[in-house]
């Protein structure tokens, strides 16, 4: 029996002039099980609205963090490519015990390559995302412990939310942002 493989095929990010811009992404798994293939496919595709991120963080100064890569997921050369394509699910919105749950978890996931993150709720200005150190004396630095999973989230008024924007610098200093309407992120 071989080792279950998974694949990420494609994930591309295109912008047209007055269009939305998407992320897609297939992931292809292939299993074998007792000499037989199975295949599972997936494609994801989310709308993101375009904005302009030159105003979310002052770079003058920084210089980007060593990208050596330690196999622990913890730089912008390790996950620049793992948020970009992930970037339909940075954030979530759901109704919950009469609120609005604005969620990060994402984000949170992969924040060891991250110098910053921000978000704004329906066009206000720009916020910092408070997010846990790394835990980098962990075989998984990126881990969330102890009471730390309680940020991953914002509470708001139920109906409240109807847009979520997020921007990131990583720490190789690129940033990435994306804005979703609060029906294309609505979780149940």
């Amino acid at each position: 029996m071989s080792p279950p493989m998974c694949q990420i095929e494609f994930c591309t990010t295109f912008a047209h002039t007055g269009w939305p811009t998407f992320c897609t992404s297939k992931i292809s798994e292939k299993l074998y099980e007792n000499g037989r293939i199975f295949n599972f496919s997936l494609l994801l595709a989310s709308p993101a609205l375009p904005q302009s991120s030159a105003d979310s963080f002052d770079l003058t100064g920084l210089s980007p963090d060593d990208q050596t890569s330690l196999g622990k997921f913890t730089t912008a050369g390790e996950v620049g490519m793992i948020v970009e394509m992930t970037k339909a699910n940075w954030s979530a919105v759901r109704e919950f015990d009469g609120q609005d749950l604005v969620y990060f978890t994402q984000i949170f996931s992969w924040r060891c390559g991250l110098m910053s993150a921000k978000f704004s709720i329906n066009g206000a200005p720009l916020q910092d995302l408070e997010m846990p150190d790394c835990h980098m004396d962990l075989m998984q630095p990126n881990a969330m412990i102890d009471d730390e999973a309680l940020l991953v989230y914002h509470r708001y008024e139920l109906g409240r939310v109807n847009s979520v924007r997020v921007d990131l610098v990583l720490d190789g200093l690129t940033v990435q942002s994306a804005t979703w309407h609060r029906a294309d992120i609505l979780i149940p």
